[in-house]
């Protein structure tokens, strides 16, 4: 999937990739120092990274584990009620510092929704090292509901922390978040339009 973000202040393509037993090690790496250490979005960043790589292990362990597209769609056709666990990694090749600038563990629900379980952008991209990247987590929602399109789902749900809920107010156009989201009807709507303007800039 092609992953819309800004370098700059200009846009550049990123891909979002399902993520391999071999992205686990990369993703554990993840290191800050100093004072960001100290910032709640850094700390929550750290955080979930690592549960979203422990959450994928135990799904994969179980035989419960899509590490692309074709076997997500393969074990759905054979259990329309199969809940699937997957991993999302944000790479982008011209950003040396950072070449993974995220991650995503999500699952495929027994109802078929998708849910977003956790989100992580670098550290060092929230902190600016390197260059001043945007648009991470936006660019990963966006693509996660071109996804849902792609698999015929109709509803994208997650939860937010006290930190993430105002972010997710923002991507998703909504008054207000709490301590969850829903991605349907109009706010799908919302989020393929965002996607189109982005990738037509």
């Amino acid at each position: 999937m092609r992953l819309i973000v800004s370098f700059e202040g200009r846009r550049r393509f990123a891909n979002l990739e399902f993520g391999r037993p071999i992205d686990i090690r990369g993703l554990l790496r993840w290191r800050t120092v100093g004072a960001a250490q100290h910032d709640p979005h850094v700390r929550d960043a750290m955080e979930f990274r690592k549960l979203a790589t422990k959450r994928w292990r135990y799904y994969q362990k179980g035989n419960e584990a899509a590490t692309d597209l074709s076997e997500l769609k393969r074990a759905i056709r054979r259990d329309p009620f199969a809940e699937i666990g997957f991993l999302l990694v944000a790479k982008a090749s011209w950003h040396p510092e950072t070449p993974v600038l995220g991650c995503c563990f999500c699952r495929r629900s027994w109802c078929d929704h998708l849910i977003v379980d956790f989100l992580a952008v670098h550290p060092k991209v929230l902190m600016g090292v390197g260059g001043r990247v945007r648009g991470v987590g936006t660019g990963i929602i966006y693509s996660l509901v071109l996804l849902a399109d792609e698999l015929g789902i109709r509803t994208v749900w997650g939860e937010a922390t006290r930190n993430s809920a105002p972010f997710y107010a923002k991507v998703l156009s909504l008054p207000v978040v709490t301590d969850h989201f829903f991605v349907q009807g109009k706010t799908l709507e919302h989020c393929r339009r965002e996607y189109q303007r982005m990738a037509a800039e």
